[in-house]
């Protein structure tokens, strides 16, 4: 959305409270004054596009005891946090980043990192990243995901599902596709950890489902 520099004439009292407003969202005063005017005449801006998608993802995920917020979110990320079950329960971070316009095709990213020296559970999640990466590439996905200083980067790219069901859920909104993909994964991660002997085979099952029951997903 193009922008340009405009001169108008405010009350100190106006100005004050805009920038009050500007800090609770973490944002400056140029934006929060476009974000006011923008919803004053019905138009969505990037901001409130993302700032939308971010208040249907956390009534989605917070809704539940598995997720909870990291971290107040900044205009344009959203840290999100679920443990582990492995020896001393270790946090996962899911740091959801959306574009204020696309960068190709993909409209922002998801990173997983969980903070921890332990080399034998980092080699773990590089195992379980390389099998989850498998899987979607075996499905169609064609983003290019990373696995580098201990973060798992995937692009969000809104694509249909790979197998047509005509009873497949059509999910309308950008934040339940995120919502419901960090929950699969989340679910396919503590899957892989459950040292089952079949964990492989129930990361597999989960995805398949995933893509069996969505007509639109990421």
């Amino acid at each position: 959305m193009k922008k340009s520099v405009y001169s108008v004439v405010l009350s100190d009292d106006v100005i004050a409270e805009v920038d009050r407003l500007a800090y609770i969202k973490g944002t400056n005063r140029s934006n929060m004054i476009n974000q006011i005017l923008a919803e004053y005449v019905s138009l969505t801006t990037p901001e409130k596009r993302i700032n939308d998608i971010f208040d249907e993802l956390s009534s989605l995920l917070y809704a539940g005891e598995t997720f909870r917020e990291l971290s107040p979110r900044a205009p344009s990320v959203m840290s999100i946090r679920s443990a582990l079950s492995y020896k001393y329960n270790p946090t996962v971070k899911y740091t959801v980043e959306l574009y204020k316009a696309p960068k190709g095709p993909s409209q922002g990213e998801i990173r997983v990192s969980t903070r921890t020296q332990n080399s034998a559970l980092i080699l773990e999640m590089l195992h379980f990243y390389n099998i989850w990466a498998e899987i979607e590439a075996r499905y169609g996905f064609s983003g290019e995901n990373s696995f580098e200083d201990g973060v798992f980067r995937r692009p969000i790219i809104l694509r249909e599902s790979p197998i047509q069901n005509a009873a497949a859920k059509a999910l309308p909104s950008a934040g339940e596709m995120i919502a419901e993909y960090i929950s699969l994964f989340d679910t396919s991660m503590k899957a892989y950890f459950s040292e089952s002997s079949d964990s492989t085979q129930k990361i597999f099952n989960l995805y398949y489902d995933y893509i069996l029951e969505n007509q639109k997903i990421i």
